[in-house]
C-alpha cells in the first residue's frame, strides 16, 4: 500500500503491463487493506514530484532491509 500509492502518482504502474494492470493493481491493494491504501492516496495527494520520488525511495529502503 505504501508504494502504490506514490507510484501511482509518479505514472511507475504503467510499466506492470502487461502482468499486471494499474487498476488490477489498484484493486488488490482495495480488497487487501482499503483504509490503509486510502490513507496513503490521501497523504501523497499534495506531494509533488521531487517528494514523491523520496518517498518511494524510503519505503524501497524499509521494504528491503535497508532502511
Amino acid at each position: 500500500m505504501r508504494l502504490l500509492a506514490p507510484a501511482e502518482r509518479l505514472g511507475v504502474l504503467r510499466e506492470l503491463q502487461p502482468t499486471m494492470s494499474a487498476g488490477r493493481a489498484r484493486r488488490t491493494a482495495e480488497n487487501a487493506d482499503g483504509a490503509a491504501y486510502a490513507d496513503a492516496v490521501s497523504e501523497y495527494a499534495a506531494l509533488g514530484r521531487d517528494e514523491l520520488r523520496e518517498v518511494a525511495r524510503a519505503v524501497m529502503a524499509v521494504t528491503s532491509g535497508r532502511g
